[in-house]
């Protein structure tokens, strides 16, 4: 009986730890958004162009308004290129927007609130 408990016990802590653990698409780069709400062509890797940021936040964003702030990524040195006003519902937990990029590079974005970090994503353009 001992045994047994100790297993459960292993299987519901390993299975705490991999939950805890999973990965959650906070910030999502797509060629557009679905009337209801899922993003088209969704990836990591585009050609320069205009995208749609789809922002999910694991609880509602209780604000009206949240930050999109863009870095680029050199050669081990991160700068901030562009910062953008997103305005939200307070009571939702999802939004959109829309960026450009042409120039190409490696780049970071983070959705703040306030001085609270809601997700980040990151992105390669490749120049045509």
């Amino acid at each position: 009986m001992d045994r047994i408990m100790k297993t459960i016990l292993c299987c519901l802590l390993l299975s705490a730890l991999l939950v805890g653990c999973a990965k959650t698409k906070e910030i999502q780069f797509c060629e557009g958004i679905l009337p209801e709400g899922k993003g088209v062509n969704c990836g990591t890797k585009f050609e320069d162009g205009e995208l749609t940021v789809l922002i999910t936040s694991n609880e509602p964003f209780g604000v009206k308004t949240i930050a999109l702030q863009v870095y680029v990524v050199n050669d081990k040195k991160t700068e901030k290129v562009e910062s953008i006003t997103v305005d939200v519902k307070p009571d939702k937990e999802t939004a959109t927007a829309n960026l450009s990029f042409y120039t190409g590079g490696r780049y970071i974005v983070r959705a703040m609130s306030r001085d609270t970090l809601i997700g980040e994503g990151r992105i390669e353009i490749a120049e045509q």
